[in-house]
């Protein structure tokens, strides 16, 4: 992924807390088993294990799947790396890892966890449908307050960073009808990212609820805000499906568009997120 360009997930990653308070990367330590077999990537959700597993209290990788909308007891937080002493010994202490390779061997190992149930976690959105789901999806402003799903990722073990993201929808594609999710999910959507969003022109004209582009573009996906002729500014106006040159929106032009004229389509592929209550375990009166 190449900053400001978001080309792939990349985990999720504190920000600040609720209210805009400051993080300060505060983290708490885990245990982690020593051979516990399932690598962890900073930036990927964790939880604890439950007495009725091997790894009993220690930290193990989250249960979530890409589209489950019920809390699993544990669930404690995201991963930011761990420390464990090299299998010949401490080099000046232990040492620190972006993430946990599977099956190390190392009986002192710990995870680093941001742990607070009102962190806020800057995060890439994608198309659901699919556990490492990489296919980045644009959301807009009509989607804050909004619900979303964790999508978990296979982690990159050169960088160490997780490729968990986020997503609208359990089944979405990146050309499918998608619009703010009110059922429940893991994650609540606090504000989109205007630092990476993207914008795209093209010529159309409009009918009602329908665009019709001049010339197809795949660049224009759904989840885009549009502005133009017969939007009303502020008006939460946004793209639901694409199929070649018919765009559909969520509500229709005010004024119709007979000719051509230049319409702008603006995505955001990521945003800021947080805790729903109750998938955090601290806010969830059910023990591991």
């Amino acid at each position: 992924m190449a900053y400001p360009t978001v080309s792939a997930p990349y985990g999720l990653k504190p920000v600040n807390l609720q209210g805009g308070r400051v993080y300060s990367g505060s983290t708490r330590m885990f245990p982690i088993l020593s051979g516990y077999g399932t690598s962890l990537y900073n930036g990927d959700v964790v939880q604890i294990g439950a007495t009725t597993s091997t790894q009993v209290g220690t930290l193990i990788a989250s249960g979530f799947s890409y589209n489950d909308s019920s809390a699993i007891a544990g669930t404690i937080g995201v991963f930011v790396g761990c420390e464990y002493s090299l299998a010949n010994g401490p080099i000046y202490g232990k040492n620190r890892w972006q993430y946990w390779a599977a099956s190390t061997a190392a009986p002192d190992a710990v995870g680093y966890v941001v742990d607070d149930p009102n962190a806020y976690f800057r995060t890439a959105v994608v198309s659901g449908g699919a556990i490492n789901g990489t296919t980045i999806q644009y959301v807009n402003q009509a989607y804050t307050g909004a619900n979303c799903y964790y999508i978990p990722g296979a982690g990159s073990a050169t960088t160490g960073d997780s490729t968990a993201a986020v997503a609208i929808s359990a089944s979405a594609t990146s050309t499918s009808a998608i619009n703010p999710l009110t059922t429940t999910a893991p994650f609540r959507i606090i504000q989109v990212v205007p630092d990476t969003a993207v914008t795209v022109t093209q010529t159309a004209t409009s009918s009602s609820s329908t665009i019709t582009l001049s010339a197809s573009n795949s660049a224009i996906l759904p989840g885009m805000a549009i502005s133009g002729p017969g939007i009303t500014v502020g008006s939460n106006t946004y793209v639901t499906t694409v199929n070649g040159t018919a765009v559909t929106l969520n509500k229709a032009v005010t004024t119709a568009q007979s000719s051509s004229t230049t319409f702008s389509f603006t995505g955001y592929p990521e945003v800021i997120v947080g805790w729903n209550y109750g998938y955090h375990s601290y806010l969830n009166a059910t023990g591991v």
